[in-house]
């Protein structure tokens, strides 16, 4: 277990170029049984994703702890071919190494954005981007993915597929930027589950808000009436949402999901051991927050 927690902070990130990014939501809960309540950006209520380092990093000020959940995917498949990149020598040979790739390759384009890896000459080959199918190009998953799929948690799509709706690549590769530059700033940062928690103020946890809705019970799509969204929360022993006079947006939902989901699946001590969490794919791939 974690023990006492300040503050839980539910994102529903971006990968998006630019930095005014209208999906990028963030939401706040504390202990007890308060519905989480959004935070405005601070571009006329939106983010950029240097804003919100910049932001969360402000939470830890004064031995406030923090735990967020953010919905990207940590690193790339490894264990399926025991190598991010088959055939690349030099491919990174662990997550942070991946991080650390990410950057080097990504490090002129401002606000951490990511896309500039699926261009790169060395790894083109291995994605599907728009007008182009890499010739090594293949719908890999994780150990979490294919976890999450066999409990019916959702179906996770493959980082390495960057078209379409559903496509998480681009937001992954940002976040993996968004990792690194965090803990370079904050030495009392834990990302799980490459990480020992012990003492840290700020516990970084990947999450899938199509998966706590699931296991809510509340089936597939998005969250857009009352009844879904409060269903939810309740089942997270959370008070119902008061919307307001706008109901919430698709990204603003996941982000509430995900903060009182946080709060109520962080206390459960199996969730921080999966079964399927060994020791090559703690190193290597990471794992979703929730997937059993």
């Amino acid at each position: 277990m974690i023990g006492d927690v300040d503050l839980f902070v539910g994102v529903d990130w971006s990968g998006a170029r630019g930095s005014r990014l209208k999906s990028l939501r963030v939401a706040v809960c504390a202990e007890g049984r308060e519905a989480p309540r959004l935070v405005p950006g601070p571009i006329s209520g939106d983010w950029s994703r240097m804003g919100f380092l910049d932001w969360l990093i402000a939470q830890l000020k004064g031995g406030r702890r923090v735990v967020c959940g953010l919905d990207f995917s940590f690193c790339f498949p490894y264990c399926d071919h025991g190598s991010y990149f088959p055939m690349i020598k030099s491919a990174p040979k662990s997550a942070e190494g991946f991080w650390s790739e990410v950057e080097t390759v990504c490090a002129v384009d401002p606000d951490l954005f990511g896309g500039a890896v699926c261009d790169d000459p060395r790894y083109a080959a291995y994605f599907r981007s728009r007008g182009r199918l890499g010739p090594y190009f293949e719908r890999r998953l994780r150990a979490t993915e294919t976890a999450c799929q066999t409990q019916g948690l959702g179906v996770p799509e493959s980082v390495f597929n960057m078209v379409g709706p559903r496509q998480v690549g681009k937001s992954s590769l940002a976040g993996m930027r968004f990792l690194r530059a965090l803990k370079a700033a904050q030495s009392n940062v834990a990302v799980w589950p490459f990480d020992r928690l012990d003492s840290a103020a700020c516990i970084i946890l990947e999450t899938f808000p199509t998966a706590f809705v699931r296991l809510a019970g509340q089936g597939p799509g998005k969250l857009r009436e009352s009844s879904r969204l409060n269903g939810t929360l309740a089942h997270f022993d959370s008070d119902s949402y008061r919307s307001g006079s706008a109901f919430p947006s698709d990204d603003e939902t996941d982000a509430i999901v995900t903060a009182a989901a946080l709060r109520n699946l962080t206390r459960r001590q199996a969730l921080w051991n999966p079964g399927a969490l060994s020791d090559r794919v703690r190193r290597y791939e990471g794992w979703t927050f929730g997937v059993a």
